[in-house]
């Protein structure tokens, strides 16, 4: 009996080892998603501090107000990493000033893809993760284990305290609304979707398909402003534009046809958002014009931008703080001979060719990974 005893003893032993020793993994998350960052020792949200746009804007703890300034992208940087961008502000977080020391502040910066604005995150049970920074190696925390609202957030050296541990929580789209007939952002007016999916009719839209001939979901007409929408599945052809356009905070869940089409000459800036899944094109340019892409993610279509196949006219493109990842054929393909990309401080992961076609090419600040 004693043998017996003890046999269970060492296998008790060592099945505790193995608990002990076993990797925690990191769950994944979807840069389509928005997410809220609960501290699991005071149950209050991450947000950026009063609102704030500026570059340097506090990040602290506060209520779970349900604000857009609590809510987060999380987007894959690549080689175990991510960046936290939060919706309101499109700014990253960041540790300050890159900063190695206990108690550095943590706050937002514009997102320019610095090691200090990337972080590993890792399961540490119970739907808890801890957030590891690139740069510095520290965690984020809520400092001295504070329960106030405004509570300041900074990095410290991992002590394994529920102050430094955190819950992303899903922030799902309100309503999905069904567009029947395409929307159309008149000539300065500004469309904000609040957050809302917008899914078409595939009978009197389109059903999202590479078939020719799909209605956009928006169109916007020249100085139109489009934000905060998600647009989800059957996207039909997306969005197009006349003019000058901004698009700010916009989501394809599913590119479909195409993501957006520049149908008239002008200056169109896609800032923030995302778009995947696109068997063809994610950006189409049919006339002259300049595109600026800041801040985004684009990830798995054929190619992320196309100039009208056979077309000659200038077009000029803007790449900045970006993550592109998973294009087949290329980032930017034209058959002109005077088009230009400019492309800084973004990362890029399995693309192609990269430049198909593009003779005039200026790349500065930029990472490709694995």
């Amino acid at each position: 009996m004693k043998k017996l005893v003890s046999v269970f003893v060492v296998l008790g032993l060592l099945l505790s080892m193995l608990v002990v020793t076993e990797p925690a993994f990191a769950a994944s998350y979807d840069h389509s998603k928005k997410y809220k960052l609960v501290n699991r020792h005071s149950g209050k949200a991450l947000e950026v501090y009063g609102w704030s746009t500026a570059n340097g804007g506090n990040i602290a703890q506060y209520d779970d107000l349900g604000g857009t300034s609590q809510q987060w992208t999380v987007i894959d940087v690549g080689q175990g990493y991510h960046k936290f961008v939060n919706v309101f502000s499109g700014k990253a977080m960041e540790v300050s000033n890159w900063d190695n020391a206990n108690g550095a502040n943590v706050a937002q910066w514009t997102d320019w893809n610095g090691e200090s604005q990337q972080w590993k995150i890792v399961d540490v049970g119970n739907g808890y993760v801890k957030i590891i920074n690139r740069f510095s190696n520290k965690v984020l925390e809520v400092y001295e284990r504070s329960m106030a609202n405004g509570a300041n957030v900074v990095q410290y050296d991992d002590l394994g305290g529920a102050n430094q541990q955190w819950k992303l929580v899903e922030v799902k789209p309100k309503e999905t609304i069904v567009v029947n007939n395409t929307i159309v952002v008149k000539a300065g007016e500004v469309f904000d979707g609040a957050g809302n999916r917008y899914v078409a009719n595939p009978t009197t839209v389109g059903d999202g398909s590479q078939k020719e001939g799909q209605k956009p979901v928006f169109r916007l007409e020249d100085g139109a402003t489009l934000k905060n929408v998600v647009l989800g599945v059957p996207a039909a052809d997306g969005v197009h534009t006349y003019g000058d356009a901004l698009i700010e905070n916009v989501v394809w869940e599913d590119i479909g046809e195409d993501a957006m089409t520049i149908k008239d000459e002008g200056h169109v800036v896609i800032r923030g958002g995302s778009a995947q899944h696109g068997s063809d094109k994610m950006f189409q340019i049919n006339a002259p014009s300049q595109l600026d892409i800041i801040n985004f993610t684009a990830r798995d279509a054929g190619k992320m931008i196309r100039q009208l196949g056979g077309s000659t006219f200038h077009t000029e493109v803007y790449i900045e703080g970006s993550v592109i990842t998973d294009m087949n054929e290329a980032i930017f393909r034209t058959d002109s001979s005077t088009s230009k990309v400019r492309m800084v401080n973004t990362r890029y992961s399995n693309v192609g060719n990269k430049w198909y076609g593009v003779k005039y090419v200026s790349e500065s600040g930029n990472v490709e990974f694995n």
